[in-house]
């Protein structure tokens, strides 16, 4: 029987992945790299830092740590309003499960303070009862840690948890835990999302699933 539905951030609950791609790609070109289907594999679902190694395997430790730099510069400027950047449905979606007593859970790689500021921005705070964020484990997915350090703040197994994800990074390390996965489609962009359970096409959709499957 699920208990707790576990949902990643970016992709799934806002809208700021496709902006987050636009610039990684505008950086690779920039820095000599053409920017093709291939490499935005390699950096979906994952930290720019961890992936521009395999994206620029030729330059220095110095180099890279100066692109990552340069893209947390363009990215990170301004305090985004992540109200106006909540993916449609969101707060229905949230809400309606909260309501029937499933346990809410954010797992992400991003970092505390953007996590503390979607959330404070759309007012979930009495929505979400576990987050998970960078800063609090020491392998990021595609490594099941995140996923198995919720299920342990929660006291449930993976069979009593389902997981809400939206890349092939998110899905293999929800699955690496042991857990059944809901993929939300993604039509805008090329992006892996092989290896998903169930798949929906709008977020709301998830709720009807949930119910139908327990």
């Amino acid at each position: 029987m699920i208990k707790a539905v576990l949902f990643d951030l970016d992709g799934v609950l806002i809208e700021t992945e496709l902006r987050h791609i636009m610039i990684k790609a505008d950086l690779c070109r920039e820095y000599g790299l053409n920017w093709t289907d291939e490499t935005f594999y390699m950096a979906a679902g994952r930290k720019f830092t961890e992936a521009l190694p395999d994206l620029f395997p030729y330059k220095t430790p110095e180099e890279l740590k100066a692109i990552n730099d340069h893209y947390y510069q363009v990215a990170y400027t301004d305090r985004l309003d992540y109200h106006a950047l909540k993916t449609e449905g969101a707060g229905t979606v949230l809400r309606a499960l909260h309501n029937q007593g499933y346990k809410l859970a954010i797992v992400s790689m991003s970092n505390s303070e953007k996590l503390s500021q979607v959330i404070g921005d759309n007012h979930w705070e009495n929505l979400i009862d576990v987050i998970i964020t960078s800063s609090m484990v020491t392998r990021t997915k595609p490594d099941p840690e995140s996923y198995l350090k919720t299920m342990e703040i929660l006291g449930l197994t993976p069979e009593e948890c389902i997981v809400v994800e939206d890349s092939r990074v998110g899905i293999e390390s929800a699955h690496r835990a042991g857990c059944k996965v809901i993929c939300r489609k993604e039509h805008r962009y090329p992006c892996n999302q092989e290896g998903a359970d169930y798949y929906v096409d709008d977020l709301l959709d998830v709720v009807k699933l949930i119910n139908e499957l327990s």
